[in-house]
Parts: C-alpha cells; structure tokens; sequence
C-alpha cells in the first residue's frame, strides 16, 4: 500500500510540473531572449573581468613551484624526470608532466609578471564561459541559459588558483562540445580534433577524462548504428589517433598514460584540501547544480539516454568523493544536461558574436597588464618576512610546511616539502602533517637527519607553539602571516 501511496504522490507531483509542457507554451518567451546575443557575449566578458580584477589567483602555494618548474624548463630547455628543487629528495625520480602550462606562465611573468599571469588566467575562463555560454543559449531560452552559465561560474569560482588545472579547463569544454555536436549531426568527430591531446596532455593530467568521454559517445553511436561500420570505423580512427598522440607527444611516452591513475591511488590526498569530499552544506554551488540535474533527469527520464545517464551518475560521484572534480561536474556535467532539458526541439543555430565582444576582452586585459598588480601576501606567501633572512641562512637546509614549499621554489630556496605529493609520496607527505601539526619528536628527527637550520611556519599551526618552547631555536622574524625560527645550536 505504502509503494502505491507514493507512486500515486509521484504522478501528481510529476503531473503539476509538466501541466504546461506543451509544444505551444514550452519554454515560452520572455524579455530577455531579445537580448540573448548580448548576454551571451557579457557573461563570459563579466566573468573574465572577474578574474581579472576582482578574485585572488594567487591564494594556493602551487602556483610557485609551477614558476619554478617552468624557470627550469626554460632554461635548461628540457623537462625534468628527477626532482631538482628539495633538499629531502634531490635525484628522486618527478614526472613534470604540467611543463607546458608552467612554461606558459612563465613566459606570462616575463611579459608583466603578476599581472600577465593573471591574465593567462582569465583568457582561458573567458573562453570556457564563452564555450558554455554558447551552448546555453542553443539549447535554453535566456532566463535558464544564464542560470545555467552562473551556476557553473557558482563551482568553478572557488577553484579560480593560478595553476595548470585552470588553463586545462577550456579544453576540457571545447572537447566535449566537439563530441556532443558530432552525437547531434550523426557523425564523428573530425580527426583534426584529436590534435588537441598535444596539447592538453602536456599541460594537465585531465585529459585522461577526454578518452573515457570519447568512449563514451562511440559506444552510444554503436548503438543507435549498429550496422554503420564506416561510422564506427571513423570513431575508432579518431579515438586511436587521440590515443597515438596522447602517449607519444609528451616527454614520457606509454607511462605518462598511467600517472593520473597512479596519483588517484595515493593515501595522501585524504589530508589534501582539494581532494575532501564534497559537503552539500558547504559546496553550495555543487549543490545547487545537482538539484537541477536530478530534476531534470527526474522529469525527463524517458527520453535520457542511458548512457548519459550513467555519465551524469558518474561525475556526480565523481565529484562528492572528491571535491576537485566539481570541476568537470561543472564544465562536462552541464554540456550534457542542457540538451536534455528539452529534448523534443531542435537545438538553435548558434547566435552571431557581438561586434564589441573581443574588443572589449581586449581592453579588459590592457587594462589588467596597465594598472600595477598588488600581490596580496598570506600564509602560503610571506614573502616580505622570507625577504628578511639572510642569503647564507636561505641556502641552509629549511623545514616549511606544505602549502609554503612552492613559494619557496619560486625564490629559490630549497623546501622541506611542496604540493608535489605525488614525488614525495604516502609516508613523507604524512610526516609532514605530523611534524606541521606539533609533533616535536618527528621535527627533533628530521633536523638531524636532513641538517635542518631553519623553518618557516604558518602562525596558527601546531608547532609555532611548540618551537616557541623549543630549546634551541629562537623566533628569527614574524608577521602576521607567519613566523620564521633559526636553530641556534
């Protein structure tokens, strides 16, 4: 009885929504859709500028030893395979496999410094949200298309860091359009797409994503074309072809292919923020997001393909058991969605670009590369307190905590430790948080073995407190952001 009560409360409830889903009054027009070719140039040029101007790059310590890497790349002229920059694990085998985008930051940096990096930045999320935006307003009226873009901005925004992940995400969107126009048209995708992974697989191990997304949509053209053998050929044909190029273009060859699945095994990203679990509470855009997409799978579900279904299912997984792939949740989840919003009409030509629309990026980005940057210095980046210690101390072996190894790169000192947990692996990574923590016996330890004279540490942390009471060491220098200790015997 209780299974026929809440079928019978489904069929009312589902009923009441779709009472005015008719093919007259579908998706009836409002005022906004007469100006639904501005607004699809102004949300990617207002999210730029956001970038631009308004939001910090610059909070994740990463983005420092990308510098560093990329300062190595250039002048060496070649790509690290061991690790150049600590001084707990000198020789020990590093895959560099984010070289591309750490060299294109710094030929930003030489360009204008901070303020080109920034700029980098905001082109590739100018054209991610130019991509979205585009797609949006294809397949939904404006009120929706734009609800759609802002949601989408709602989870990326918090992932808005000066690192190689950022620039991957244009790719990622211009990959997915490429798959989901060939499903639209019946075809597959033109075999010059696959020159894409030249790129993409030497700026960010994301691109292992693109092949499970080619899979993906092959697999649903076999299936609506079982007998069509030249079209499964061609998909085969640009699958390998992306395949060919994604293990053979890159420095590394057949075991870069494996890194990505190597570095999701790791027992350290449990005490790596961006790889938390995501909590619906907090993670409000996410949250947001998928409450539209499981109404409207709940509302449309006879006509979603099954594929796309278990696609749908699967980034949503993907990103609550790690909160990094909100990312593609975001960017590939709402691709997808947005032409199953209403399926039963076509999809619109894409709407003509406005006259004003590069310019106006254009001057956007003059203006950022005009106007002096103000680096805005924190936890992670003390640089006027690290300014402070004398350059025969800054070649002595440090102790630093992981968010402040990058910063360290960047200047030239060799850490302890820096983001790279996938080189330093497990045991060391967690010792790291240990010792960071207050455990004194893991610190007394490491400064015999490694001839420690030095540490720089976060304020708030547990061994600040510990080293004030240390014998032996004594506070060197200390800002708001963080303080530096000298070993004195």
């Amino acid at each position: 009885m209780a299974s026929v009560t809440q079928d019978g409360w489904w069929q009312r409830a589902r009923g009441a929504l779709m009472a005015g889903d008719t093919p007259e009054n579908r998706f009836a027009p409002d005022r906004l859709d007469a100006y639904s070719r501005e607004l699809q140039s102004a949300l990617p040029l207002f999210f730029a500028f956001l970038i631009a101007f308004a939001l910090n790059l610059f909070m994740d310590g990463d983005t420092g030893w990308h510098l560093g890497a990329g300062h190595w790349v250039v002048e060496h002229r070649a790509v690290p395979t061991v690790d150049p920059f600590s001084h707990t694990m000198p020789g020990k085998a590093w895959m560099a496999h984010e070289w591309l985008a750490e060299v294109l930051m710094v030929g930003a940096e030489w360009l204008r410094g901070w303020a080109a990096i920034t700029v980098l930045y905001a082109a590739s999320a100018a054209f991610t949200f130019w991509l979205l935006a585009r797609e949006a307003f294809r397949h939904l009226p404006a009120r929706y298309a734009v609800t759609a873009v802002a949601l989408a901005a709602g989870i990326l925004f918090p992932f808005t860091l000066a690192r190689p992940h950022m620039l991957a995400w244009s790719l990622l969107a211009l990959w997915t359009v490429i798959l989901l126009r060939a499903r639209e048209e019946r075809r597959a995708p033109p075999l010059a797409a696959a020159l894409l992974m030249a790129i993409w697989a030497n700026l960010h191990a994301s691109y292992i994503v693109a092949f499970g997304l080619a899979g993906l949509f092959a697999l649903e053209s076999l299936i609506e074309n079982p007998r069509d053998t030249r079209l499964l050929g061609r998909w085969a044909a640009f699958g390998l072809l992306a395949l060919g190029i994604a293990v053979f273009a890159t420095p590394f060859g057949p075991e870069h292919f494996l890194y990505p699945f190597e570095v999701s095994n790791m027992k350290a990203l449990a005490v790596i923020s961006e790889w938390r679990r995501s909590v619906l509470t907090r993670d409000i855009g996410f949250t947001a997001l998928l409450v539209v997409m499981v109404g409207v799978v709940a509302l449309r579900w006879r006509t979603v393909p099954p594929l796309r279904f278990l696609l749908l299912a699967g980034l949503a997984a993907m990103a609550l058991l790690h909160a990094r792939h909100q990312m593609l949740f975001a960017i590939v989840g709402l691709l997808v969605l947005m032409p199953m919003v209403d399926p039963a009409t076509s999809p619109r030509r894409p709407l003509p670009r406005t006259a004003w629309f590069l310019p106006l990026l254009l001057l956007v980005f003059a203006a950022r590369l005009a106007i002096p940057y103000q680096f805005k210095e924190h936890s992670s980046y003390p640089l006027t307190l690290l300014a402070k210690v004398p350059a025969e101390l800054r070649a002595q072996p440090v102790y630093n905590e992981y968010s402040q190894g990058g910063p360290l790169v960047m200047i030239g000192v060799r850490p302890y430790i820096d983001g790279r947990a996938d080189m330093y692996g497990d045991d060391f990574t967690f010792r790291a948080k240990a010792i960071t923590a207050g455990d004194i016996s893991k610190f007394r330890e490491d400064v015999t073995r490694f001839g420690i004279r030095w540490a720089v540490l976060e304020n708030t942390n547990g061994l600040t407190k510990k080293l004030l009471k240390e014998p032996g060491w004594r506070l060197f220098a200390r800002d708001r952001h963080a303080s530096i200790f000298v070993r004195t015997r």
